[in-house]
C-alpha cells in the first residue's frame, strides 16, 4: 500500500466517526450511547491501526502487520455501517427492525468470515486476538487456538445468518458469537493442559 492511500484510509474512518457525531448529535430522537461507542470504538481502532507495527514488533511491510490491519480496518467499516443504520432507519415498526436485525447479523457474517480468513496469520502478541491466559502464554497455543478460529468461522457464520433469516429471535446473533469464542477458548485450553500436564 502506498504512503499516500494509507493516510487516506485514516482520513477516511476519522471523516466517518466525524458524520457519526454530526448525526448524533443534529438527528431528533438518535441514540446518543450507539453514537458515543460508535465514535469512541473508530478512535481506538485508528490508534490500534497506527500503533501495530510497534505492537508486533514487526516491520510496516509485513504480512502479518497487512493483515491485521485489515481486520481492524474491517472491523472499522462494519462499526460505522452498524451505527449509521441503527441512528438513521427508523426503528418503530416490525418490518424496519427486522431489517435492521437482517443488517446486522449479515455484518456479524462478514467479520466473522473475514477474521476467520485471516486469524491463521495474526502473530503471537498481547492486544489483538483471542488473548486469553494460556494463548498468550505461549506461541503454539497460540496458533492452535487462531487455526481453530480460521476453520470455524464460516460454518457458523452461514448458520447464524440463516437462522436469521429464517427464525426471528434475538437470541441467535449472541449465541453465535459465543460459540464462535468458546469453541476455540476451550480446545486452545485443553490444548495447553495437554502440552504443560
Amino acid at each position: 500500500m502506498k504512503m499516500e492511500d494509507f493516510h487516506l484510509t485514516r482520513a477516511f474512518f476519522l471523516l466517518s466517526s466525524l458524520v457519526i457525531l454530526a448525526v448524533g448529535v443534529t438527528k431528533p430522537q438518535s441514540d446518543m450511547n450507539t453514537m458515543i461507542i460508535g465514535v469512541l470504538s473508530i478512535v481506538v481502532l485508528l490508534v490500534l491501526d497506527i500503533k501495530i507495527p510497534s505492537i508486533t514488533k514487526l516491520k510496516e511491510d509485513n504480512e502479518k502487520v497487512k493483515s491485521m490491519r485489515l481486520v481492524n480496518r474491517i472491523s472499522m467499516l462494519i462499526i460505522i455501517v452498524s451505527v449509521l443504520s441503527t441512528m438513521l432507519l427508523p426503528m418503530y415498526t416490525i418490518f424496519s427492525i427486522r431489517i435492521d436485525t437482517i443488517l446486522h447479523s449479515g455484518l456479524l457474517s462478514i467479520f466473522m468470515v473475514m477474521l476467520g480468513k485471516v486469524s491463521p496469520y495474526i502473530p503471537f502478541n498481547r492486544y489483538l486476538g483471542l488473548r486469553l491466559p494460556w494463548t498468550i502464554r505461549d506461541e503454539e497455543t497460540w496458533d492452535v487456538a487462531h487455526n481453530v478460529v480460521g476453520y470455524i468461522s464460516f460454518p457458523i457464520a452461514i448458520s447464524q445468518l440463516a437462522l436469521n433469516l429464517l427464525f426471528d429471535s434475538e437470541r441467535i446473533i449472541p449465541v453465535a458469537v459465543l460459540v464462535w469464542i468458546l469453541i476455540p477458548s476451550l480446545y486452545s485450553l485443553w490444548f495447553c493442559y495437554r502440552k504443560y500436564a
